[in-house]
């Protein structure tokens, strides 16, 4: 075998996780290669949904308008139902049990406004067509070294580097060298190699999902995103008997030529990958004998809470669902690993390039783990509300008499099966702790050597997980608000950069020893003196600093320090904070002895 190829990064897995990863490290301008062991892209119609904060980050690495361009407008994706079917012909067939807003698309609901505390809107776009365009790009960004067809046979952490050995897509082995390694594999190899445990619960529920093509626009709301079906044949979700309908485009709305539908099995269940029974069986649950159906796809996995023991051993690290898996209520699952990506893209870039100490990295884990477990948790939460709801609506397993019974007199025209769909409607208004988690998606916290504490305390969290406080303590994300700088409109998180690991520091007329000091360390953390306005007076109001104070914001747009009162040592205090945050890194020390 030759000499090992030397690169200073090498990712695990080509999924959505790993090629994210790749863009963003291609933007801090990382050498690195990528290996994936299949030839192409994901073929689940999974994932879809995409929040505001994943959408956020795709902004600043500039790909937001792809996204944008291929996924769900938001108007298709700001209504969730429950039917008892799409056809048929008894008086409970064809008939709205309740609806839910979601993800803040309808402007007539109460997280419309809420959802304005972001620069970018969520979107919609399953894996099918959301990783063809991850790869693209970090092909662009990256050619030559985003190797699908490359299998990762082995890895061992020598102390001061790694070396790989792969076996590339003619089957012959190479060596790579290198200084990190991030899995970014599912779990599958670098977890189980480094001595990581997945801990939490597991098999919890058999999902087999057909992907098919049918035309449904006759029966489709435009607003729909989702449709849960319950009805006395097919019982309900809660009793592993379900049918969860999805648009998955290209087209959305009521004219989308593809659909995925999701049935819910007991592990171990031997008819849960029968395809000879799936078609029958969809055709039965949406009440259409004569729909016709091209499948596409089948495929099923078995949902878990688990979470990595660790997310670290020596150089190699773990991210997406290599750290954390759970049920995908919410669509936390891809959302939280675009977002491990981003934590760890900045960092490795700074200790790569000498602007921070090694052991920034020992902050990925800190800051990134609490988060997975708090996902892994309101996942599971929210997937087991549907027994609520299964209680709510009345279904009896087993008992298809008596469930059918209950069907009928909850539609039939009378006072009192009217009070009886208002309390059912009661219960789904409790399931927009999984359709608005806007406080579970923007409000999380760091708590970290990378984030240096003021003494104030955090602000008090929406224990229902809906409702965002912004804030500008450290260790919170930015918030967001509109600017102006030459007649051009932008977001405060515009204001940091994709590349370089760049800092920003904020500060106003009156904070000129904070932008000396800031120009004292341009050459070792990049901060960029620049002047804006505050187009509609909303920054004056979220700032939480005096005038002369100055907040310090990382690149992956969390508030690492602030000063709430101006400097009373000559802006000192963001040298210290710097080197808090990055360490006394070789470059800064360096600096520090040439001044």
């Amino acid at each position: 075998m030759s000499s090992p190829v030397e690169i200073p990064v090498a990712i695990i897995g080509g999924g959505s996780c790993g090629l994210n990863l790749s863009i963003f490290l291609s933007d801090h301008q990382v050498d690195h290669v990528l290996f994936e062991r299949h030839p192409g892209t994901s073929i689940l119609p999974k994932a879809h949904y995409l929040n505001q904060r994943s959408m956020e980050v795709w902004r600043q690495h500039g790909v937001e308008k792809a996204i944008m361009e291929a996924g769900s407008p938001q108007r298709n994706m700001s209504r969730m139902d429950w039917r008892t079917s799409l056809g048929g012909s008894e008086p409970y067939d064809g008939q709205k049990v309740g609806t839910s807003h979601c993800f803040g698309g309808d402007p007539y609901s109460e997280a419309y406004e809420i959802y304005r505390d972001s620069p970018s809107s969520p979107s919609n776009l399953p894996l099918i067509r959301s990783e063809p365009i991850f790869r693209k790009i970090a092909e662009e960004r990256n050619p030559g070294h985003i190797l699908f067809s490359h299998t990762v046979l082995d890895f061992e952490d020598k102390g001061d580097f790694v070396v790989l050995t792969v076996e590339d897509a003619a089957g012959k082995p190479v060596q790579y060298k290198t200084k990190y390694v991030v899995g970014a594999d599912g779990g599958k190899t670098v977890g189980p190699k480094i001595g990581i445990e997945m801990e939490g619960p597991t098999n919890l529920v058999n999902i087999v999902s057909t992907h098919f093509r049918a035309d449904l626009s006759k029966y489709w709301d435009d607003r729909v995103l989702i449709t849960h079906f319950a009805n006395p044949d097919g019982e309900s979700m809660a009793n592993f008997n379900f049918g969860a309908l999805v648009q998955m485009g290209p087209t959305w709305g009521r004219h989308s030529e593809e659909w995925a539908l999701y049935f819910g099995f007991r592990v171990g269940d031997p008819q849960h990958f029968a395809p000879d029974t799936l078609i029958p069986r969809i055709r039965e649950l949406l009440k259409l004998p004569d729909l016709e159906i091209e499948v596409l796809h089948i495929s099923h996995w078995v949902l878990d809470r688990v979470l990595a023991s660790k997310y670290r051993e020596g150089r190699i690290f773990v991210a997406g669902d290599a750290a954390h898996r759970h049920p995908p209520a919410s669509g936390l699952g891809l959302n939280t690993a675009i977002q491990d990506a981003h934590n760890i893209a900045w960092k490795l870039a700074a200790v790569l390039k000498g602007k921070a100490a090694p052991e920034l990295l020992d902050s990925y884990e800190a800051e990134r783990r609490p988060v997975g477990r708090r996902n892994c948790d309101w996942a599971l939460l929210t997937f087991r509300h549907i027994n609520v709801l299964n209680a709510a609506i009345g279904i009896v397993p087993g008992n298809k008499e008596a469930n059918v019974a209950r069907f009928k007199s909850l539609f039939e025209d009378t006072p009192w099966a009217r009070t009886e769909l208002a309390q059912i409607q009661r219960a789904i208004d409790l399931h927009d702790i999984e359709l608005s988690a806007h406080d579970i998606e923007l409000g999380y916290v760091y708590e970290s050597r990378a984030v240096v504490g003021d003494g104030s305390w955090r602000p008090e969290s929406d224990p229902t997980g809906r409702k965002y406080v912004p804030t500008t303590r450290p260790g919170h994300r930015l918030p967001h608000v509109w600017l102006e700088k030459d007649k051009v409109v932008l977001s405060t998180h515009d204001l940091v950069g994709a590349g370089n690991a760049d800092f920003l520091l904020i500060t106003d007329e009156h904070g000129e020893s904070w932008v000396k000091v800031a120009e004292s360390v341009n050459k070792t953390s990049k901060i960029h003196p620049k002047l804006f306005e505050d187009r509609d007076g909303q920054w004056v109001l979220r700032r939480q600093i005096d005038n002369g104070g100055a907040i310090l914001v990382r690149p992956d747009n969390t508030v690492a320090w602030r000063s709430i009162q101006s400097s009373k040592a000559g802006g000192k205090e963001l040298l210290a904070a710097i080197d808090l945050v990055l360490g006394e890194s070789d470059a800064a020390a360096s600096t520090r002895e040439e001044k």
